[in-house]
C-alpha cells in the first residue's frame, strides 16, 4: 500500500515537472541569432549553445540529440534560437534548417566583381576574397551579379552565391530586352558590356539615356568610345586623377586604344543602365563631359566640346 502511495507521489511529481519543463519550452522567449557553419559536429554546435546560455547543459543536448537520431542531421546556417531546457525545439529547427533570413549585404550598382568579394568578406559571409575573384574571372562573371540586397550564411559556398546572383540578373533580365537587344544587332553580353560603362560614366538615368545615345552614335561611326571608365577598370586606378599617359596603356579594356566594346564588362550594372543601353535617348551628340562628377554636356562637334571644356576650367 505505502509503495503504491509513493508510486502516486511519484507520477504527479513527474507529470508536474513535465508541465513546467513544457510551458517553459513553450513560453515566448527572446531569440539570439547564432551562425552554425559547415559541417560542425554536434558536441561543437552543443558547446556554443552552452556558450550563449541558449540551453541548460550541452551534455542534455547530446542526449536529445542522440535519442532523436539528430546526429549527423543538424544543418548549418544563421538561426534565430531562443533557451530551451532540452534544448529539443533547437534540435528540430537545425533538422529542419529553418534558418532566419541570415547576414545582409547590400551590393551597389557599379561594384566590381574584386569590390563585391571584399564587401562579403568584410560581413563574415566568405573566408577567403581572392578565391572568390578568381571563380567569378573563371566563370567570366564580371558583369552578370545583380546589384542588390541578398541574405547569406556564414562561411556560404562562393559557388552558392555567385549562382544565386547570377539568376537574380536573368530574372530581371526580361525577355523583351533580348528582343531589343536582337533589335539592336546587340548580344546580351555586349548589352552588359555597354551598361557597365555607362554605370561608371553617369548616375541619373535620364543622362544614362543620354551617354548611352552618344555611344551608340560613336559604334556605328567606328569611333573609339574614349571612357575613362574603362582605362579606370585597366589600371585598377578607381580613385586617382587620370592623366594623358594612362590613356595609352595597353589593355583590351582601353576604349581609347581599341575601337569598339572593350573585351569585357567594367563592373556589374544595375538595371537602369542596362535599361539606358536598351532604350536610349536619340542625339546627334558625339561628345560628352561632366562638369561637376555630376551632371554631363553633350555636343555634336569636337570644336564646341573643347570650348565647353575651356569654360569649365575657368
Amino acid at each position: 500500500m505505502n509503495l503504491t502511495k509513493y508510486m502516486r507521489k511519484f507520477i504527479i511529481i513527474i507529470a508536474i515537472l513535465f508541465i513546467v519543463l513544457v510551458i517553459i519550452e513553450i513560453f515566448p522567449k527572446k531569440s539570439f541569432n547564432v551562425v552554425i557553419p559547415h559541417n560542425t559536429p554536434s558536441e561543437k554546435v552543443a558547446k556554443m549553445l552552452k556558450e550563449k546560455g541558449l540551453i541548460l547543459h550541452h551534455e542534455i543536448f547530446l542526449t536529445f540529440t542522440y535519442l532523436t537520431n539528430s546526429d549527423l542531421k543538424l544543418k548549418s546556417g544563421s538561426y534565430d534560437i531562443s533557451f530551451s531546457v532540452t534544448g529539443l525545439p533547437t534540435i528540430i529547427k537545425l533538422r529542419k534548417g529553418s534558418v532566419s533570413k541570415g547576414i545582409k549585404v547590400t551590393i551597389p550598382e557599379g561594384f566590381t566583381n574584386d569590390q563585391i568579394a571584399n564587401r562579403l568578406a568584410a560581413q563574415g559571409v566568405i573566408e577567403d576574397p581572392i578565391y572568390f575573384i578568381t571563380y567569378t574571372k573563371t566563370k567570366n562573371l564580371e558583369g552578370f551579379l545583380f546589384p542588390e540586397t541578398y541574405y547569406f550564411e556564414q562561411d556560404q559556398k562562393v559557388e552558392e552565391i555567385c549562382n544565386r546572383m547570377e539568376k537574380q540578373f536573368y530574372k530581371n533580365y526580361k525577355p523583351e530586352y533580348t528582343k531589343r537587344a536582337y533589335e539592336l544587332k546587340l548580344t546580351t553580353y555586349q548589352v552588359v558590356i555597354l551598361a557597365s560603362i555607362v554605370e561608371k560614366e553617369a548616375k541619373s538615368f535620364e543622362e544614362k539615356k543620354l551617354v548611352a545615345g552618344v555611344f551608340h552614335n560613336r559604334l556605328k561611326q567606328r569611333w573609339p568610345l574614349e571612357a575613362c571608365s574603362t582605362v579606370r577598370y585597366a589600371l585598377k586606378k578607381y580613385r586617382e586623377a587620370l592623366r594623358y599617359k594612362d590613356t595609352k596603356v595597353d589593355s583590351l579594356y582601353n576604349t581609347y586604344k581599341y575601337v569598339g566594346l572593350p573585351v569585357g564588362p567594367i563592373c556589374n550594372p544595375g538595371l537602369e543602365s542596362i535599361k539606358a543601353v536598351l532604350f536610349y535617348e536619340e542625339t546627334d551628340a558625339m561628345f560628352f563631359f561632366t562638369k561637376d562628377n555630376e551632371t554631363h554636356q553633350f555636343s555634336k562637334y569636337y570644336n564646341k566640346h573643347i570650348e565647353l571644356q575651356k569654360k569649365k576650367k575657368k
